[in-house]
Order: C-alpha cells, then sequence, then structure tokens
C-alpha cells in the first residue's frame, strides 16, 4: 500500500505545468542553445526569480530533454556522456571555489592546482563529457552585498573565459539578486542577451488567471495519476484561496501541501475521494512561513481567505 502511493506521489511530482510565463522562461533557454548551435560562440541565458518558483525543476526539464545514453564508446575508451551539467555557485563565492566544484561532480575527486590549471582541466573534462549546456544555480552568491566587488567581477570574467575557450553556452539561474548581474561587466553582458524572469503567482478571481490555470492543470494530471473517483478539485475556488494564503502563491509550498493532501487522500484506502479536510490534514504538519493567515489556511471562511488572497502584495522572496 504505502510503495504504491509512493509512487503515484512521485509521479505527480514530476509533472510540470509550462503556464505562460514558465513557457517564456524555457523559450529563452531554448533560444540561447539555439543560436549557440547556429552561430558557432555561445549564446547565454539568464533565469531569475525567488525561491521556489521553478527554476530548478527547468534546469531538470532540460536535462531530461538533452538526455541521451550515460556513457559513449569509441575507439580510445568508454566515457561517461553528460549533454546537460549541473552545478551550484558554492558560498563563499570564489573562482577557484566554482571550478573546484564543477571539477568534484565530473571527476568525482577534490582537483588541485592554479586557476589556469584547474580551467583547463574543467574545459577538458567537459569536452571528454560531451556537454552541450551547463547549467550553473544559485548565481546570486556572486551578488550578496559581503561579496567583494572584485570577486565579483573576477568571477564573471572567469565566465565568459569559460564561455569562450569552451564554445559550451552557460545558463545562470539565481534569485532576483541577480537581476543587474549583466550591467556588472559588458563582456558578460554581451554573452547574455537573453533572460527569463520567474516569480511567485499572484491571486484574481478570474478563473483564467496563471494560478487557477495551473491549478486545473495539476488537478487533471492528480486525478488521472492518482485514480481519483471523485472530490473536491484544486481549481475550486474554496481551494484554490485558501492554498494561496498558506503560500503567497509560492509553486515549490503549494505542491507541497497539495502532494501531503493526496498522500492522506489515499492512504484512506478505497474509494479515493479528495476531500478538504486532507488540505486542513496537510497544512498541520507544514511550515507555512509566508501564510498571510494566523494559523491553518484551511480553517478560514472561504470570505476571509478571498480577502486576504486579494489583498496580498507580490513580494521578492530572496
Amino acid at each position: 500500500m504505502e510503495s504504491d502511493v509512493q509512487t503515484i506521489v512521485k509521479a505527480f511530482k514530476a509533472k510540470i505545468v509550462f503556464h505562460p510565463r514558465y513557457r517564456q522562461a524555457c523559450s529563452q533557454i531554448q533560444n540561447a542553445i539555439e543560436n549557440t548551435e547556429a552561430l558557432g560562440e555561445p549564446v547565454c541565458a539568464l533565469l531569475r526569480g525567488p525561491s521556489g518558483t521553478g527554476k530548478s525543476t527547468l534546469c531538470y526539464y532540460f536535462r531530461k530533454l538533452h538526455s541521451g545514453d550515460s556513457v559513449i564508446r569509441r575507439d580510445d575508451g568508454t566515457y561517461v556522456n553528460l549533454p546537460v551539467f549541473y552545478c551550484e555557485v558554492p558560498s563563499p563565492a570564489t573562482v577557484k571555489g566554482l571550478i573546484t566544484n564543477m571539477l568534484r561532480l565530473l571527476i568525482n575527486d577534490t582537483p588541485n592546482g592554479t586557476i589556469e590549471k584547474l580551467t583547463h582541466q574543467l574545459v577538458t573534462c567537459l569536452k571528454t563529457s560531451q556537454v552541450k549546456i551547463i547549467f550553473l544555480d544559485e548565481v546570486q552568491r556572486i551578488c550578496f552585498t559581503s561579496v567583494a566587488e572584485k570577486i565579483r567581477l573576477d568571477s564573471l570574467q572567469w565566465i565568459v573565459s569559460l564561455l569562450n575557450i569552451s564554445g559550451i553556452p552557460v545558463i545562470l539561474s539565481g534569485t532576483n539578486l541577480c537581476k543587474d548581474i549583466r550591467l556588472a561587466d559588458e563582456a558578460f553582458e554581451n554573452r547574455y542577451p537573453y533572460s527569463a524572469e520567474l516569480s511567485n503567482f499572484t491571486y484574481a478571481e478570474d478563473g483564467g488567471s496563471d494560478y487557477f490555470a495551473t491549478l486545473k492543470h495539476l488537478d487533471i494530471a492528480m486525478y488521472e495519476i492518482a485514480g481519483l473517483a471523485k472530490g473536491v478539485h484544486l481549481n475550486d475556488p474554496t481551494i484554490a484561496a485558501p492554498l494561496f494564503v498558506g503560500t503567497r502563491g509560492n509553486l515549490k509550498r503549494m505542491r507541497l501541501i497539495i502532494n501531503d493532501a493526496l498522500k492522506t487522500c489515499l492512504r484512506r484506502g478505497t474509494p479515493r475521494e479528495l476531500k478538504l479536510d486532507d488540505f486542513f490534514t496537510a497544512c498541520q504538519y507544514v511550515d507555512l512561513s509566508k501564510n498571510l493567515s494566523v494559523g491553518n489556511p484551511f480553517a478560514l471562511s472561504y470570505d476571509d481567505s478571498l480577502k486576504l488572497a486579494l489583498g496580498c502584495e507580490e513580494i521578492d522572496d530572496d
């Protein structure tokens, strides 16, 4: 029973909804990849937005989209095939720390040497692994006010150098702290003509909003994957409003509550009927750090939750 529940929840978790802003961000990254191939030089994109809006999920989507055989067999041996390479900027951010992080993931060991030597080793490993796209996440760590200006410029100039030497596009992803990062260096700015921004949802009573459209797509997927017989729906206003109140429209926190509500429903056995109480139970065990209400949002009346949702101002969740 429990393994069946975990399988269903895992399958539902893998469902990605491409609402308009998400589709636009995906398109900008795809433009960078396609133009790199067409022009023969790296064209890059910056993806930014508050934590929990789907940036890492988008990175994962491109990893799946461009995945291939895990190994390549050539005349001179067998090599790892890694079309999409993902790495986080370390904290604290330094050029050497970033190179070391990237190499550690590629060679499963901690390298030593000068920045010049490590860069050469990194480019060799990237080409040997057939890397076509690099995703550098948490790039806002270069932009913290505590990071010295020299370290910031050194990091950006090193990324430009990596682009020039390797010819591989580097997609940068981070919070809104990095929104002005392209202005810090002209050569860096020229390499990043594409910029995509994700944000938390806003609430509107219009059922055609991005928020309600996303909930509807998730609802259809959930009912299909879990084989639910009947019950409440995610895009019902009585579910959508308190769900927004508890999360301020943050996609990651929304999905956590929905997943926990689904698990509660499935563990009751058959018939599989999703109830409002399942969401109340889910919110009892989740730390709702951005909760607009005092206490469980699913304990509110619909009118109270609607008032709080409509009165919410968008926040920068860095």
